[in-house]
Formats: structure tokens, sequence, C-alpha cells
């Protein structure tokens, strides 16, 4: 949100402040299963994880600075490309090196990043009402190296290597490739629904902090107060649905969380000007179903992959919700020129679709 508003300061239009999500996601779609598939033929995941995020934070710093709309592409391009490496890996050392059960630690990963993006959310309110974007960008910069030393003291934990060597290309499209894998309980429907459930998600919050700045006249510390409450609705939903997916079909709390994104695309599309209400609603229904759809997908990825390529199938989800996330923003920027309320519909549609896609293919 605050990259939408630095563009909007320097008078960059909507189509390209939408494509900077589009470029984002487009390389990550790539990105994200080969660090997975990397790292499963590493024998420690750590150091393949560490030397991306390092880059990664020196790339970060640019965005602070860059004034065109072609030098934040770039940018985007770069850091997409390498900080796309750390939710697969992460999830993947997570799953292998704890004593917990596969749900009650993907519940566990998934609180501590809803309640940093609540957190960072909250602090950085009242910074927008004394300090200009670009110093809460620094301010956040800093946040970003102390989580890096905190990575850096995590120990190295061996895992089962994958043994096949591939290239960097099959390295990327290797899951894609994996016919059986993908046919065992219909996986690929969930990678399909997670994609249509991340086209609309991502068209919806695209340019979600002009929509409410400019149309329903909040201001951006209001705005950014408001998109608080999602990730703050996140926790209790990851605490609900994480302890659900061991006890339910995981396919059935995903099912729930991609309608519940759906409705909450609906809930902006009728907010009026000043109507905080429906703007809170809106947040507070999409952080619930992100919560249920995060534990329920991750669960039924990890439950349905082989032992030694969970990092390349969860990776393969977080590029199908990139991937999704490519389209999305594309069609917002063309819709919202037309109409906000229309987007808005549209990427509702497209969630619920891809619920219906998901509760309907997936098997128990």
């Amino acid at each position: 949100m605050l990259l939408q508003f630095k563009m909007r300061e320097l008078g960059i239009d909507i189509f390209s402040i939408s494509f900077l999500s589009t470029i984002t996601s487009g390389v990550g779609s790539i990105a994200a299963p080969f660090w997975g598939a990397l790292s499963d033929e590493m024998r420690e995941r750590k150091k393949t994880l560490m030397l991306p995020l390092i880059a990664s934070s020196v790339v970060f710093l640019f965005y602070s600075f860059v004034k065109e709309a072609w030098e934040f592409f770039l940018v985007a391009i770069i850091f997409a490309f390498l900080s796309s490496a750390y939710d697969p890996i992460v999830t993947a050392i997570l799953i292998e090196s704890t004593l917990f059960r596969t749900n009650v630690i993907i519940l566990l990963s998934n609180i501590s990043g809803s309640l940093g993006l609540a957190i960072g959310r909250l602090i950085i309110s009242p910074l927008m009402n004394s300090a200009s974007v670009t110093s809460v960008m620094l301010i956040l910069y800093a946040v970003s190296l102390v989580s890096l030393f905190m990575i850096a003291l995590t120990p190295s934990i061996p895992h089962v290597k994958y043994e096949i060597t591939r290239t960097n290309l099959q390295r990327i499209f290797s899951a894609i490739t994996s016919k059986t894998v993908l046919k065992k309980k219909n996986l690929w429907a969930m990678y399909l629904g997670s994609f249509l459930r991340q086209l609309g998600i991502g068209g919806t919050f695209a340019v979600i902090g002009i929509y409410l700045n400019e149309i329903v006249g909040l201001t951006k510390s209001q705005t950014l107060l408001l998109a608080s409450s999602n990730p703050f609705m996140q926790v209790p939903s990851h605490l609900l649905f994480g302890w659900l997916v061991g006890r339910i079909s995981s396919k059935f709390v995903a099912t729930m969380g991609m309608f519940l994104s759906g409705l909450g695309a609906f809930l902006f599309a009728f907010a009026r000007p000043g109507d905080y209400i429906m703007v809170f609603l809106g947040y507070a229904v999409s952080g619930m179903g992100f919560g249920a759809f995060i534990n329920g997908a991750t669960y039924f990825v990890s439950e349905n992959s082989p032992h030694n390529r969970k990092a390349e199938f969860l990776g393969l989800l977080t590029s199908v919700r990139m991937f999704g996330s490519l389209f999305g923003p594309l069609i917002t920027g063309l819709l919202s020129e037309i109409s906000f309320r229309l987007m808005f519909i549209v990427m509702g549609c497209a969630m619920i679709f891809g619920s219906l896609v998901t509760g309907i293919y997936c098997e128990e």
C-alpha cells in the first residue's frame, strides 16, 4: 500500500500502479518453484535461503529512491525473484524440523506472519500523519534487516534430499509436469482454485489504497488503520481453521476460505463515501478467508506431495497464487477505469468460482 501511495504522489497512473503487482506476481510465479526445487536438492535449506534474502534486503532499499514507473518495475522484478525463496523454503523447514503435527506448525507460522502484518500497519498508521511515505519505507527497511538477522541465527537442519539433479528450467516447471502427483486426490484442483482465489484477491487489493483514499474519502492514516483489521482477523481465523484442518477435511477448509475471500470483495464494492463500517467488514471477512484458505491449502498440498519434494510443491502453491496475482491486477487496472464497483464484483465472482472448483473436484 505504501508503494501505491508513493507512486500516486509521483503522478503515476492507476494502471501502472496495478501493473506493478502484475510484474511482481509474474516473476514470483516462476521464482518460487525454482527456489523450492533447488532447496530440495541441497543438503541444507538454510544456505539456499540466506543468499537470496541478503540480496533482496539490498534491493528493497531502492524502492525508497526510485521516481519513474519503469524504475519501480525494474526493482520489483529483481526483488520478487529473490524474495520468492522465503515462503516455500521456510514452510518446508518448519514442517520437516518440528515435533508438532503438520497442521499445528502451519498454524503457528501463519499466525506469526499475520501478527507481523497487523502490528506493522498499526505502527505505520500514526506515522503517516507526520512522516513522508519514503521515510516510513526506510523505517520498514530497518525492521527487515532485524528479521534477516533473526533468520541467520536459526540452526541448519538437514533434510531428505531429492537426489535427481535438474536444470534451472526443469526446477521451474518440474512440478507442473509431475502428472502422477497432481492427479493424486485431484491435487491439480487445489492449485486451480488457489489461482482463481489469488486472481481475485490480487485484483481486489492492487489499487485498494487509491480507492479508499480517493473514492471512499479516507485519509492515508485511516486507510492503513482499517487495513490492519485484515491481518488481525487472520489470527483468530488461523487458530480456528488451523485447529479444524486436523479434524475435518482440509479441502473443505480451503474451499470456505476462498468463498469468504470472495464475499470480502463484494463488501468493498458497496462501500459509500465515508463508510468506515463496510470497509472494516470487507477487510475483516477477507482476513477470515485468508486464514481458512492458507491453512487448508497448505495442509492439503503438504499431505499429498512426496516427502522429499515438499518445498517444490509448496513452491508451486506459491507460484500459482502469484500467477493469479499476475492477471488480477491487470484486469483491475482496466476495470477500475470503468467502475471500481464492477472491478470488486468481478474479483469476488472469480474467488467464489475457485471455491466451487476446489470443493467439487478435490478428493478427501
